[in-house]
């Protein structure tokens, strides 16, 4: 018998298979990634103790992501939280169908439910895999990372804020219908299965998605807390999630409020968090009950921490004021890859307020589009320091002492800059500041304005700033309403803090904003009165 032509079948076969393989794994590595941006809160390099919000830019493989959708049930013992998952279901289902056209995999995870579904083949597929490794590190306990951290809300109580409290119970059946489960998705709560599908995928990014936040989603088999410890990218999608809350409980705060404690918790001491706008292009998920005025805080520059004192800033606006908070950061650099970039701007869309700290930064013709179309929207603005140049990116840069030199930074001609933003918005007129005093800046009010709301809090003799003095005279308002000056020994008086009537809307703008100038009360009541100043004549 001869072999020769079997050999040569053989031959032939495999490198077939192995072209084939070849081919899948280019298109594997060549396949459209999904760019997202998760935020996180760090530890600063530069204040002991102090936390700063980071914004990464990340791009995925999708054939390396998966997405969990925790407890997603039909039915909950609390009809509060029943009507929140019929809220968000379809907006849910919606982010679902995109990311499995990306080729994305989809895991349901309806816990005390699986029987129900014991004859679909996304369970059949589920249940083919165990993972030894998850066997051995899924656990019940709190991350290291956890140690020392304090619980942001008492859920003591079992979070139902429904009058008359719900009876606690357990109706769930199955996940609600809003939700298509396909025979490609998968059924499973639980982590030693999952984490085996995911082996079997090379799964490396995982999304968590669902309720409840502060219980199931970060503590199930499944959840954040051991998806960090089988080594996974695990981020929670912050807006397509929800809290078991009662806001009668500690800190007494509204239920939304508790949300985004929950979330502040997360990303500090678990993992990040990003919004499905990564997905979908369109405004994030918001409760049609979450009547909270939305800030947006937008910074990025490298001088003055505003990265630390932004979100410490919204914190408190977000616990005494019931403010929801939420942030675009660029890199807090001056220059080097990434510097002519902000992320997370599309939050101009539902913002009552922007406040800002932007230094000369270019970008993307639609992302500087975001910025004219609030700007010139009516709506409020609170902008201080470095924003009077926040997007002249090419132009004059100045040294200590008021000098000025032509700035060095490369800027790509296919990105945008607003060097008339100083003007047109703010009514300034920046030419740069002076020298560094260890004696600071001497702040007066101007004669007239003791009683100005912005003002309340300000002793009548000023207050000193250690910040170094910026020149503005003369303003380029007709509009503009100045309440504070600053002064350095023979210098001319400069304003310092003004309000800029404009027909497109009121801007606050104060050159104050020294990282030290957080820790002065007067500036402190500035910045809280001003916030509450333009919020209450934007209504």
């Amino acid at each position: 018998m001869n072999t020769k032509p079997i050999k040569l079948i053989v031959l032939i076969t495999l490198f077939i298979a192995f072209f084939a393989s070849t081919i899948q794994a280019e298109n594997d590595n060549t396949a459209q990634k999904i760019k997202v941006s998760l935020q996180k809160r760090l530890p600063s390099d530069s204040v002991k103790g102090a936390t700063v919000i980071a914004q990464d830019i990340q791009e995925w493989n999708p054939k390396e992501t998966a997405i969990i959708i925790c407890d997603m049930w039909n039915q909950h013992w609390c009809k509060g939280a029943t009507a929140r998952v019929g809220e968000m279901a379809p907006a849910m289902n919606n982010v679902l169908t995109i990311a499995r056209s990306k080729g994305v995999l989809i895991v349901h995870a309806p816990s005390d439910c699986i029987k129900y579904y014991k004859n679909h083949s996304a369970r059949k597929l589920a249940q083919k895999f165990r993972s030894h490794k998850a066997e051995k590190l899924v656990c019940d306990d709190k991350l290291l990372s956890e140690k020392d951290a304090v619980w942001p809300i008492d859920q003591s109580d079992g979070g139902c804020d429904c009058f008359p409290t719900c009876k606690e119970a357990g109706p769930w059946t199955h996940e609600i219908d809003d939700l298509k489960i396909l025979d490609s998705d998968a059924i499973s709560d639980s982590g030693v299965e999952i984490a085996g599908l995911f082996d079997q995928k090379k799964i490396k990014n995982v999304i968590l998605m669902g309720v409840h936040t502060n219980m199931c989603v970060i503590g199930r088999s499944f959840g954040l807390r051991n998806m960090v410890r089988l080594g996974m990218n695990v981020v929670l999608m912050r807006d397509l999630t929800d809290t078991m809350y009662d806001s009668k409980q500690w800190p007494i705060v509204s239920h939304f409020t508790g949300n985004s404690l929950v979330n502040e918790y997360i990303e500090k001491f678990v993992c990040p968090t990003m919004v499905s706008t990564d997905f979908t292009g369109e405004k994030q998920f918001r409760f049609k009950e979450d009547h909270r005025r939305v800030i947006a805080f937008i910074t990025a520059e490298n001088e003055y921490r505003t990265n630390q004192r932004f979100p410490e800033f919204a914190h408190e606006l977000l616990l005494f004021k019931n403010m929801n908070c939420e942030f675009a950061f660029g890199k807090p650099v001056s220059e080097g890859p990434g510097v002519h970039n902000i992320e997370n701007l599309q939050i101009l869309n539902d913002a009552d307020l922007v406040v800002t700290c932007i230094r000369r930064r270019a970008l993307e013709p639609d992302k500087m589009k975001l910025i004219k179309d609030y700007m010139n929207s009516g709506k409020p603005v609170l902008a201080i320091r470095t924003s009077s140049h926040a997007f002249d990116a090419k132009g004059n840069v100045t040294r200590s002492g008021g000098g000025v030199v032509a700035s060095n930074v490369p800027v790509s001609d296919q990105l945008a800059q607003w060097p008339e933003f100083d003007k047109e918005v703010l009514g300034g007129n920046y030419q740069g500041h002076y020298g560094h005093l260890k004696k600071g800046t001497d702040i007066a009010l101007v004669p007239g304005m003791e009683n100005h709301p912005i003002l309340k809090g300000v002793p009548a003799e000023g207050f000193v700033s250690p910040g170094w003095l910026y020149i503005n005279r003369p303003l380029r308002s007709e509009n503009i309403q100045i309440l504070l000056t600053g002064a350095i020994p023979g210098q001319p008086v400069q304003p310092l803090l003004w309000i800029n009537n404009r027909e497109k809307g009121e801007v606050i703008y104060t050159s104050l904003g020294h990282w030290d100038d957080w820790q002065i009360e007067s500036f402190r009541n500035i910045m809280f009165n001003s916030v509450d100043f333009l919020l209450k004549n934007s209504k």
